[in-house]
């Protein structure tokens, strides 16, 4: 995986398997809307409260827009671009579990740091 996607998964703090796996679908269906409920009979990607934090969690790092309780991708050069790229590096098996290794690797960082049990 090159530093571009690791760079791009690190800034929109994208720190687990369900919240890539929604930002794909996303993608790769651009005009899909939804709400939370929709999204999760749509998915399977756990129970509505951990798919409310993560839209939660893209509306704070700007990668999704939510109006009246539906929720698209934005749509702007920088985020299609970082989409797209790991959309192209997922299809890839090597690169698929580079990526979700990023991700776990990502997490693990985070919660160390907010939970004081290993180095800043």
């Amino acid at each position: 995986m090159n530093d571009t996607l690791a760079n791009f998964i690190r800034a929109n703090h994208i720190d687990s398997f369900q919240k890539l796996r929604f930002l794909l679908f996303l993608h790769q269906n651009p005009e899909v809307a939804g709400t939370c409920q929709q999204f999760a009979r749509r998915l399977y990607l756990g129970d509505l409260c951990l798919l409310k934090e993560i839209i939660r969690d893209l509306q704070e790092t700007n990668l999704l827009n939510c109006n009246e309780n539906r929720c698209t991708l934005r749509d702007t050069p920088k985020i299609k671009s970082g989409l797209e790229g790991l959309a192209k590096a997922f299809e890839d098996p090597l690169s698929r579990q580079e990526i979700i290794d990023q991700v776990r690797h990502y997490n693990s960082i985070y919660y160390y740091q907010e939970n004081d049990y290993g180095p800043r």
